[in-house]
């Protein structure tokens, strides 16, 4: 018995990663371009999943204008929209004025979308924890597009969300019950008498919060500690009478509040103090000086232009249901693509042509467009086929056109890119489309055309590029080209059986019209097994689940290496389902025709359970491939799904900067959160030494490190174990179990229901998530029981320069340090970094220290030897202050002698590894013991204690 849970993944998992820039330094802007003070091309794109409603339309323009007019209003005259685009799906029947030209939902600024009920109905924007760093995306919901009332002006709505998405900044409010950004905090100042401590509201204002509060479980009113500071299910309702102007990234929905927070002066205060995601992750950084600092208005761009009158921007309606795939593979018949012309000595001819028609045979929509263009030194489209509607008659003509590809002569990739582009007979100079472009040499010789000559005219067309590079000598440029044109890239290595080829094949349609979610195939099961070519009896016995979300249209597939050869002896399968009382037995002979692979399809619901399958064969194979998919056991019901993506970035360290990658699983059932899996990321990494086992790579879902907000369904972590310059590619297995739940949210009053929404902007309130934990001691969970799923994306190119010699990187920031129980057992606790950011290895030494005076803590003072550094005799039990492993929680408990009562204490740490590399100073946590009236000592919340994370600005 073997399942692939361990060693074996490296074959399952050869490939995978989204590649999504974003750095941290000359970071890359989102999709719209401004110039002139406008910006043009910004789209909305609709979900497959909506149902059409034409008024939505209407609803969608209403609401880009009023986003418009305060935009220009913000930015102080220097932008407006000038061009939005309106993607409509491919389920939706509405007259266009444009064809699409590479739009889609999944690269949209704006995606209305089924709602995530961790938000409700409110709009929330999907971005890292990096300072300036572009958001991935904007989610809003049909129910907030078309009823805008419980949220104030959309407007400024949208603006507070587009800040975010554009220019890479944060709420400037807390949230209630929110350990690192409470709702209301306890601001400590001292006076001739001493220290003295106020309740105090968490929002960046430059006027006085005129409101009152209300439990947001009883409909009540709040309750209160001794210290006066309201409880966690307390919301703060700020009303009209506010007269604040900024900032609108703390309480858009006030009428007079028009603008950012700047650091400039008085009239738009900003307070660095407060305990907002925008001083955390900003150290202390206005919003204005933020976005001040983009591209689109830095050294002058886009100077104030008072002289605009008219913000409405012209709507482009597009997509809709004549929106067709066109794709073109443009496929490397050079010398080197055989055995005696490469120095792995492999037939990548032969793998790269089976591939491709396997791909054509069983995988192309039809509908799709395709055409093939194959290239050496020059390209040969007589060897080719033009774009052709894909129907089963045409597979047939492609297919032996495929098969008829022969070796010619040297390497020309630019050229042909380029004339994918340009030939009549294939895009014809057509915006939009996707070329697939399978390659394993280098550009050599002289050829027609260079590679920025390829780029260049793929940008300029919106041809989305997505590259299959085979072997480890592929040019490192045609990455490049498929990161200037938003495509994606993949790295299929030798001998590695057709389950990496197919997930490079499949990725060239992520960019296609997408289809609705309960017609989507979700991998649930994918694995390979290489054969021992002396010992020709293979067996195997394993098992897939599937689960209560999924059922429809399971198809079991497998897939035989052996050169394309007919099989002597047929192979047995057999299938047996969760109760162990349907057997299914096949037999299944390889051949020339059906390319070695054998799938069957389960037209009535399966079973919900696991499924075993066993696999016989007395022939010698290179390979065996099974892969097995399902989709939405019902219409009206969502699957859980996953997507694999890497994330790229910049680390400055000292005077250099280097390359810095996170890898990031999305595990949600439809677009809500699924908590408490079990993800892991495979990653490939290139060695010169011979064949190198994958690294394996738990991503986590806990709010440190790599990770944003915890319990969010978004598992990740950075990646730092680099082998060298080469390709590096993931895929991610996420495994469910009974204690993986699906977050659906908060659960609030009936009557506070009825009337408030449930995060920001909620008219008149504060948010309720997500600040820095998506999950609440209210929040309604419900079980996933067992599931599996796996996803694949890509691969990315580390080059000379981008890695650092020996160990630069430093531990993460702390950003979760807590102390609690102050008046018994004090407790200190916070998510440990590791040796190099987030990873698993121990950090060498922790510095915690503490002090009644925040002012004892910032940058400037903390080293001083005067600031008392906790040691292990101020630990109470057998515990010492040893690191423990990266991503897992430390935790101790204090000797509560060391403080006095009724006074507030700070605490604030950073961590040190082997190298003397030195994390960034955490949070600035506080906690005290409030004596009671009658005498006694009671427990104060650190939840609301969380105070003035001071000096952010040196950190």
């Amino acid at each position: 018995f073997h399942h692939p849970d361990q060693t074996m993944l490296y074959k399952t998992f050869g490939i995978a990663l989204v590649l999504v820039t974003g750095c941290l330094l000359g970071q890359s802007q989102g999709k719209a371009t401004l110039t002139k003070n406008g910006y043009d091309d910004f789209v909305v794109a609709i979900s497959p999943d909506v149902p059409q409603d034409d008024t939505m339309i209407d609803s969608i323009k209403s609401m880009m204008r009023d986003m418009s007019r305060v935009l220009y209003t913000a930015t102080r005259h220097r932008a407006h929209l000038r061009t939005v685009k309106i993607l409509l799906p491919k389920t939706w029947k509405y007259p266009t004025d444009q064809t699409v030209s590479g739009e889609s939902f999944q690269d949209a600024e704006f995606r209305i979308d089924i709602p995530n009920n961790a938000y409700g109905e409110s709009p929330y924007t999907q971005q890292s924890t990096d300072c300036g760093v572009p958001g991935d995306f904007t989610h809003l919901t049909p129910s907030y597009v078309k009823d805008g009332l419980k949220y104030g002006d959309k407007g400024k709505t949208l603006l507070h969300e587009f800040a975010k998405l554009r220019w890479g900044v944060f709420e400037e409010h807390g949230y209630p019950g929110d350990d690192k950004f409470p709702l209301f905090y306890l601001k400590t100042v001292w006076t001739e008498a001493g220290q003295a401590n106020t309740a105090e509201k968490n929002f960046c204002v430059n006027d006085d919060i005129v409101g009152y509060e209300q439990d947001i479980v009883t409909g009540g009113g709040c309750s209160h500690d001794t210290s006066g500071v309201p409880d966690g299910n307390c919301m703060f309702f700020a009303t009209q009478d506010t007269k604040a102007t900024s900032s609108i990234m703390s309480l858009p929905y006030i009428s007079t509040n028009v603008n950012f927070c700047d650091d400039g002066g008085e009239e738009y205060l900003h307070d660095p103090d407060l305990p907002t995601k925008q001083n955390l992750f900003c150290n202390g950084q206005s919003t204005w000086s933020v976005i001040s600092a983009n591209d689109d208005f830095k050294n002058n761009n886009n100077p104030t232009n008072d002289t605009i009158t008219n913000t409405d921007p012209r709507f482009i309606i597009i997509g809709g249901e004549e929106q067709v795939a066109s794709i073109v593979m443009v496929m490397d018949v050079s010398k080197s693509m055989t055995p005696d012309f490469n120095d792995a000595e492999v037939d990548r001819l032969t793998a790269m042509k089976d591939a491709a028609k396997r791909w054509v045979k069983y995988d192309v929509p039809e509908g799709t467009k395709l055409g093939m263009l194959p290239f050496s030194t020059s390209t040969y489209m007589n060897d080719g086929f033009a774009m052709t509607d894909v129907t089963e008659a045409a597979k047939n003509n492609m297919i032996d056109k495929i098969d008829t590809l022969t070796v010619k002569g040297g390497t020309c990739i630019a050229t042909g890119l380029y004339q994918a582009v340009v030939r009549p007979e294939l895009l014809n100079n057509q915006e939009g489309n996707a070329i697939l472009l399978i390659t394993d040499g280098k550009q050599e010789g002289r050829c027609d055309n260079s590679y920025n000559q390829a780029k260049n005219l793929l940008v300029r067309k919106k041809v989305r590029l997505i590259t299959i590079a085979l072997g480890d000598a592929a040019d490192a440029e045609i990455e490049d080209i498929a990161e200037a044109t938003d495509g994606k890239s993949y790295f299929v290595q030798d001998n590695s059986g057709p389950g990496d080829f197919n997930d490079a094949f499949t990725g060239s349609t992520t960019f296609q019209p997408a289809d609705t979610i309960s017609n989507t195939d979700m991998t649930i099961y994918q694995h390979t097994w290489d054969y021992n070519k002396t010992n020709p009896n293979f067996s195997v016995l394993d098992f897939f689940d599937v689960d209560a979300s999924i059922g429809k249209n399971l198809t079991f597939r497998l897939e035989i290496q052996n050169g394309n050869s007919n099989c002597k002896s047929p192979i047995n399968i057999t299938l047996i389902d969760p109760d162990v009382t349907g057997r299914y037995d096949y037999q299944f002979s390889c051949s020339k025709t059906n390319f070695g692979t054998y799938i069957q399809k389960f037209t009535d619901l399966a079973k919900e359970g696991r499924w075993q399958f066993m696999i016989k064969s007395v022939e010698l194979f290179e390979s065996i491939t099974v892969h097995v998919t399902s989709r939405s056991r019902a219409d009206n019901d969502e699957p859980i799904r996953t997507q694999c993506s890497i994330k790229t970035g910049q680390q400055a360290l000292g005077e250099d900067v280097f390359l810095k990658l996170s890898a990031v699983a999305d595990v949600k059932k439809g677009n809500t959160p699924v908590i408490g899996a079990k993800v892991m990321a495979y990653i490939t990494r290139p060695n010169d030494n011979g064949e190198l086992p994958p690294l394996e790579l738990e991503l986590l879902d806990n709010g440190s490190g790599a990770d944003v907000i915890k319990n969010d369904g978004i598992y990740s972590r950075y990646f730092t174990k680099y082998t060298g310059t080469g390709r590096y590619s993931v895929k991610c297995q996420v495994i469910g179990d009974q204690d993986t739940q699906v977050n659906d949210g908060f659960i609030v009053s009936k009557d506070f229901e009825d009337t408030y929404a449930k995060a920001v902007p909620a008219q008149p309130g504060a948010p309720i998530c997500c600040g820095s934990n998506a999950l609440s001691p209210n929040s309604k969970l419900s079980n996933t029981g067992n599931f599996t799923r796996q996803s694949a994306g890509g691969s990315f190119q580390a080059k000379e320069g981008d890695l650092p010699k020996g160990d630069k990187f430093p531990p993460s920031r702390v950003t979760d340090l807590e102390v609690k129980n102050m008046c018994s057992e004090p407790t200190l606790s916070f998510v440990s970094p590791g040796d190099d950011f987030d990873s698993e290895d121990l950090v060498k030494s922790y510095t915690i220290k503490f002090s009644k005076y925040a002012g004892n803590l910032t940058k400037e003072t903390f080293d001083d030897n005067t600031v008392e550094e906790l040691s292990n005799d101020d630990l109470v039990g057998n515990v010492t202050l040893s690191p423990v492993k990266g991503g897992s929680t430390f935790s101790v408990h204090l000797n509560s002698t060391k403080f006095e009562t009724g006074i507030v204490y700070f605490f604030r740490m950073k961590a040190t590894d082997e190298a003397k590399n030195v994390s960034p100073l955490s949070n600035l946590a506080s906690a005290r013991c409030m004596p009671s009236a009658a005498g006694m000592v009671v427990f104060s919340p650190i939840s609301l204690m969380l105070v003035l994370i001071y000096n952010l600005l040196s950190a």
